[in-house]
């Protein structure tokens, strides 16, 4: 297993500032696992490729909102990393990534932004993807608000799938031709989310090259979102995830959460999961 890790120092010092306080101490926590050689880590970098994906992706209108706001260079080193990890994965240079992020993206549109998300990392890393020749991409999304800008981006492409799984009130929805799947966790704790798990990922032998997964650890009861997981939740969250994917590439997007203490804890706890030897 070839492992990688992007994250800047910048995503700590710089970033958005309910998100960026459990960046470091995620990070700290996989120090073991570098200075062993089972993940490596790489910086992202900021470059007219990026820039180039960027206004393919957002509007000029949107991007100089985003400027205003002071939080264009956070967002576009976050959204670097996800598509130089999802270029890595691509040519097969690793099998497993993990990015850190200053800024989410599942809430950007293309033309508006909410939630401490200002660009969309996945569509960028889609777009790449695209790129390189992949045209099959599954989107599993388990942070617990709904991706609804992810979905205005991807929602009519059917050889994208997007599994929303959220801890809010919403409404289900199932619609196997455009590979849309809605899927409201009413019932909060880690029994009910797993359960939602295997119950949509049974309903298809899925058909993708590479799996991105929207990770926010917000979920976490002692986080502020809603859906009041465990820690043990983690693992085997990771676990039912590793099995969709099999032998394909896996990319882990870091969304929202801002406990440190639980994302010291979460972060490694996934990543090992995709470490271990089947």
């Amino acid at each position: 297993m070839k492992a990688a890790v992007y994250y800047h120092p910048d995503f700590a010092e710089k970033g958005y500032f309910i998100l960026r306080d459990r960046v470091k101490p995620g990070f700290d926590a996989l120090q073991d696992l570098i200075k062993q050689g089972k993940i490596r880590h790489h910086l992202p970098i900021l470059n007219q490729e990026i820039e180039e994906l960027l206004m393919d992706t957002h509007s000029p209108e949107h991007i100089a909102s985003v400027q205003a706001e002071g939080e264009h260079y956070i967002a576009l080193l976050s959204a670097a990393g996800v598509v130089q990890a999802a270029e890595q994965l691509a040519l097969r240079q690793v099998d497993f990534a993990f990015c850190f992020v200053g800024a989410a993206g599942h809430h950007a549109s293309p033309d508006s932004y909410w939630g401490f998300c200002f660009y969309n990392d996945a569509v960028m890393a889609v777009k790449k993807l695209r790129q390189l020749g992949l045209e099959k991409i599954m989107i599993i999304d388990v942070d617990p608000h709904f991706g609804d800008g992810t979905r205005k981006f991807l929602g009519l492409d059917p050889n994208i799938i997007h599994i929303n799984f959220f801890g809010n009130s919403g409404v289900r929805k199932s619609d196997a031709r455009l590979q849309n799947y809605d899927i409201p966790v009413p019932a909060y704790g880690d029994k009910s989310f797993l359960e939602e798990m295997d119950r949509v990922f049974a309903l298809s032998n899925w058909d993708f090259e590479l799996l991105i997964v929207i990770f926010g650890h917000d979920s976490h009861a002692k986080d502020y979102g809603n859906c009041k997981l465990s820690f043990d939740a983690y693992p085997l969250m990771a676990q039912k995830i590793k099995a969709v994917a099999g032998s394909r590439p896996v990319l882990f997007i870091l969304s929202g959460g801002e406990n440190p203490d639980v994302a010291r804890v979460v972060i490694p706890s996934v990543i090992k999961v995709f470490l271990e030897e089947n």
